[in-house]
């Protein structure tokens, strides 16, 4: 009876280390769709695999780093402008799958997709 609990909690182990294996990653580039009209085209960022960022289109704020904290997507950066002052934008991950990125704070979300 012990031999077949601690084979089925094992098995259970294995699962769960499987589990956690195929996990989407979140390093790459994620856009969001071209608004029509408007002239910057897709907006969005390349987390890489080093912690640093590729801001795409983004207007006057540039990211410089990220962070995944648990379900938080931390991305840091400047804004430029007639002053230039540091940010962290501190987001919820609402989604995560090999081609969507969900990510918000305070009610709003972004859907990206994976380029």
């Amino acid at each position: 009876m012990n031999k077949r609990l601690i084979i089925f909690a094992l098995c259970g182990l294995m699962g769960l280390v499987f589990a956690s294996c195929s996990r989407p990653s979140i390093v790459g580039t994620w856009v969001e769709p071209a608004v029509e009209g408007s002239y910057l085209g897709e907006v969005g960022f390349t987390l890489l695999e080093n912690g640093e960022v590729v801001s795409i289109n983004t207007g006057f704020r540039e990211y410089k780093s990220w962070e995944k904290v648990g379900d938080k997507l931390i991305l840091n950066g400047v804004t430029n402008g007639t002053t230039q002052s540091s940010f962290a934008d501190t987001n919820n991950i609402i989604s995560l799958n090999d081609s969507l990125l969900v990510i918000g704070q305070d009610g709003y979300s972004v859907t990206y997709h994976r380029k």
